[in-house]
């Protein structure tokens, strides 16, 4: 793709950025993880973190991830040491990113999700150095998925005097030498932590991370491509949370629940850090269970509740549901919890944003974060954030589309990750420093964006290109459908036919043919769905991420040979 170098962008509104420094709204926010820990220390014994089985204050989470923090520089660990940590949502996943954080270390979080053989790649591609995880994850043996993924955990090397904890040596990661399991019982194979070095020993190391020292690496979830490991910069992530919870109006008052796991961006960056520089409290779940999510809720007036689909449809059809006390949720994606006003009256109102692992979460973003979208502003979601510039670029010939045409979505910025972990950043922005997402899109007029769903995903038809996401806003206005999945499906000479899927409500009754006759209404001929499959919103097939599967999705449909 052949990007040229935008002089302007009257696409995204307003007069073209700044090449060099900050963006005004971003230079007064925190952007280090030692300056947050120093700033939330005022808060002593505000609830920091808050679970079914207790609670974390900050000023717990500063002294416990201190003490860690002592200890792992007396093992080594420093500025830039790749550190894994393997933990469910809790207090522990916290300390320990921290601790690891605060010192300068580049931290892994691993996925819990991940299968013994997917953690193995993890470990390996990252180049981790050291692993610090639970002993176990929902009633899940860690140490077992571990030792099966890496093997030879318990050989020891010759010469090593009994009882010490044997240094690694794996040609499955070569880079690992020692993995801390925390618990009374760790396996032969843990390591034990040195006793922790002076307190003003962290502080000085503290003293030496700067915004531009890499934090995390982060894994994409891989739901339509392999996943890619995310390298944010202390400045990158810390300012964006701060200026996501400045937008979304976060005090200390503010209580956020959300499953989402800290291992990704959204958990991360929405939840942890949004915490932590608004100076609220976030109410977490090891696994997502919609009853105790609910209790939790209540219990802990949540003001803030922030889950994927699936996990809002699971709280809002739970027998429960019209019987708790949530007057005090005032914003999230859990809509039927939102105060009357805030309702948006269509999915389609309500004011989403457009991220990505590689922007750090949201890039775009409503003006507004909690009032529904006026009707003219239906189905966009919201213009550049601070820290971000967009243009579009014509697919096939790479240039710039000045008009409200849709291309491909171009993004930069100081939000931007750092970099594509392994990957040389030639192979991963353009010249001028532009990022391509994959991402089908176009601005209106005042800067607003119009999504067009994954580059990748471009159904091809007949010599005709059709967009999953225009065939699913059609088949969603029906009455009765809850959502609407199109893909495109081998067709010979034509190349691909659409199908899709359609979930309605449970017992709702729709024809196919019905449907049809509705796309035929709004859709061009070649758009209309020659493939159609109605299932009940709850058999819609999902990942452990929340997203749709979409191999599961295509295995839904039958295709005539």
């Amino acid at each position: 793709m052949r990007v040229v170098t935008v002089p302007s962008l009257p696409i995204s509104g307003g007069p073209p950025r700044r090449r060099h420094g900050l963006p005004d709204e971003l230079t007064p926010l925190p952007a280090t993880i030692p300056e947050l820990v120093r700033a939330r220390g005022v808060d002593g014994e505000r609830p920091f973190i808050i679970d079914p089985c207790g609670r974390l204050t900050y000023a717990e989470a500063g002294d416990r991830s201190a003490e860690l923090a002592a200890r792992l520089l007396a093992a080594g660990i420093g500025k830039g040491t790749r550190v894994a940590l393997l933990f469910g949502n809790g207090p522990d996943w916290v300390v320990t990113w921290l601790a690891m954080a605060r010192i300068g270390a580049l931290t892994v979080p691993l996925s819990t999700f991940s299968p013994g053989a997917e953690l193995a790649r993890a470990i390996r591609h990252t180049d981790v150095h050291a692993l610090l995880c639970a002993p176990d994850f929902a009633g899940q043996d860690l140490t077992r998925r571990l030792a099966d993924a890496l093997g030879a955990l318990g050989d020891e090397p010759a010469g090593v005097t009994a009882g010490e904890p044997p240094p690694l040596a794996l040609g499955s990661a070569p880079f690992l030498r020692w993995i801390h399991v925390t618990g009374a019982d760790p396996p032969p194979w843990s390591r034990a932590l040195p006793p922790p070095l002076p307190l003003d020993v962290v502080r000085a190391a503290e003293d030496e991370v700067v915004p531009s020292d890499a934090l995390a690496i982060i894994s994409t979830s891989g739901a339509t491509a392999a996943p890619k490991a995310v390298v944010h910069t202390h400045g990158s992530l810390v300012r964006h949370a701060a200026l996501l919870a400045q937008r979304r109006g976060l005090t200390t008052d503010d209580r956020i629940y959300s499953p989402m796991p800290f291992f990704w961006v959204g958990g991360l960056t929405m939840v942890v850090l949004a915490a932590m520089t608004s100076g609220a409290a976030a109410l977490v779940q090891e696994r997502f269970d919609a009853a105790e999510a609910l209790d939790l809720a209540e219990r802990e007036r949540a003001t803030q509740i922030s889950c994927w689909p699936n996990a809002a449809r699971a709280m809002a059809e739970h027998p429960s549901f019209a019987s708790r006390d949530l007057s005090s949720v005032r914003g999230g994606t859990l809509l039927e919890a939102l105060p009357p006003e805030q309702r948006p009256p269509t999915p389609d109102r309500a004011p989403m944003p457009l991220g990505m692992t590689e922007t750090g979460g949201p890039h775009t973003g409503a003006d507004d974060a909690y009032a529904p979208l006026p009707i003219t502003r239906r189905g966009t979601f919201g213009r550049s954030l601070p820290g971000f510039e967009h243009c579009v670029v014509d697919v096939e010939h790479g240039t710039v589309i000045e008009d409200a045409s849709e291309g491909e979505l171009m993004v930069r910025g100081s939000l931007v990750m750092e970099a594509l972990y392994k990957r040389e950043r030639h192979d991963t922005f353009t010249p001028d420093a532009w990022y391509p997402t994959g991402d089908l899109g176009s601005f209106d007029a005042d800067g607003y964006l119009r999504f067009g769903g994954r580059r990748t995903t471009v159904i091809k038809t007949g010599g005709s290109n059709v967009a999953p996401a225009e065939v699913e806003a059609a088949l969603a206005t029906y009455p009765g459908v809850r959502a609407a999945f199109a893909f495109g499906v081998p067709a010979g000479d034509r190349g691909e036919d659409v199908a899709a899927v359609v979930a309605v409500a449970p017992g709702a009754s729709i024809a196919p043919e019905d449907l049809v006759t509705h796309a035929r209404a709004s859709l061009s001929s070649y758009k209309v769905p020659r493939y159609l499959r109605i299932v009940e919103e709850p058999d819609v097939p999902m990942l452990p991420t929340g997203k749709v599967d979409p191999a599961a999705l295509r295995a839904l449909v039958s295709v005539e040979p």
